[in-house]
């Protein structure tokens, strides 16, 4: 956060927003598999009670990789077959815009905003920049609702009305690359830490809980009885009591520890809850699941926004996380 900068986070301002309002008014110009699955999420969790209307500007022209376009299929027809929303994309000319209006039942625009944010930081499912935006409220919000709907009317087309696309982007396989709180290492320095291992070894299983371990996002929100945003990768795995060589792990109490992956990023880690028994990624959840989900995405075995099963885990074909003791508070992690 810039201190010098005076006003609020527009994490204050959404969650409330979203759980108050009766329409959803969206005109962005790209979009991220993983906003559009925290769309559908919060179109679920309303229940019926809120209509998003979404527009893309940009991704019809300039490409959506096939991941992206699948998941805006799903987000497509639970608008469609709930009758909750539906999909604009602009297949003539390019928008890159970004606004956002809320309506409520009886019609009045309660708030709009416009800024710089893309919709993964306007949701608060993406953290890596710095977003400046202006929130209106009363008379002062109904215009930009009403350019959302000018947008939509001159150069919008239903996802339905769309020619179908066949060609695509290449797939995100780098997940962690240029990722807030991750840095690479060097081949020479990944080799040091291969060559101090200490030969003791933890291992922490998968599990396809319903709603934790690798599925807390189907769990309930950070803040009981509203919305409140959640990322598909968060993960926070459960480690078992009696896991051999726990003890050798630093806990809760001893603060955070750096783990390195077979493909040379770095992060780190911590212990935190009862015992401390959940292992995730620190400052951001995302990472640690970015990691594992991204191998599982890569594979084919999962896409954005579905829950990890007991299949999933039998078709990814890896079952635990290991972590091999190195020196310096740092430790290999793998995928097993």
């Amino acid at each position: 956060m810039l201190y010098s900068i005076q006003g609020k986070s527009t994490m204050d301002i959404i969650p409330s927003l979203i759980g108050s309002a009766s329409e959803f008014n969206i005109a962005t110009g790209y979009i991220s598999s993983e906003s559009l699955v925290e769309l559908q999420r919060i179109a679920s969790l309303r229940n019926g009670d809120l209509c998003i209307n979404l527009f893309i500007g940009m991704n019809y022209l300039s490409g959506f990789t096939s991941l992206q376009y699948r998941v805006l299929e799903r987000l497509y027809e639970y608008l469609n077959s709930n009758k909750v929303g539906t999909v604009f994309l602009s297949p003539k000319t390019l928008f890159h815009g970004k606004m956002y209006s809320f309506v409520n039942k009886e019609g009045t625009c309660i708030g709009s905003i416009i800024g710089s944010s893309n919709l993964a930081s306007f949701l608060g499912v993406s953290r890596s920049n710095i977003e400046t935006n202006v929130y209106f409220t009363g008379a002062d919000a109904l215009p930009i609702n009403n350019q959302i709907k000018n947008v939509i009317h001159d150069i919008g087309i239903e996802f339905s009305e769309t020619k179908p696309l066949t060609e695509f982007l290449p797939p995100e396989n780098d997940l962690l690359k240029g990722h807030e709180n991750v840095q690479t290492v060097s081949n020479v320095e990944y080799n040091k830490f291969v060559n101090k291992c200490t030969g003791s070894t933890i291992e922490i299983p998968l599990k396809a809980h319903g709603k934790s371990n690798l599925n807390p996002y189907f769990g309930q929100g950070k803040v009981k009885g509203r919305y409140s945003p959640r990322s598909w990768y968060e993960v926070e795995l459960i480690i078992p009591k009696h896991t051999p060589n726990i003890d050798i792990l630093p806990d809760k109490t001893a603060g955070p520890f750096t783990v390195i992956t077979p493909n040379h990023y770095a992060f780190q880690c911590e212990r935190q809850g009862d015992y401390s028994k959940n292992l995730r990624s620190c400052k951001d959840l995302k990472i640690l699941g970015k990691w594992i989900k991204g191998e599982m995405e890569n594979l084919g075995v999962i896409e954005c926004g579905q829950l990890v099963t007991e299949d999933t885990l039998k078709n990814f074909g890896k079952s635990k996380v290991v972590l091999r003791e190195t020196i310096n508070n740092h430790w290999l992690i793998s995928l097993e």
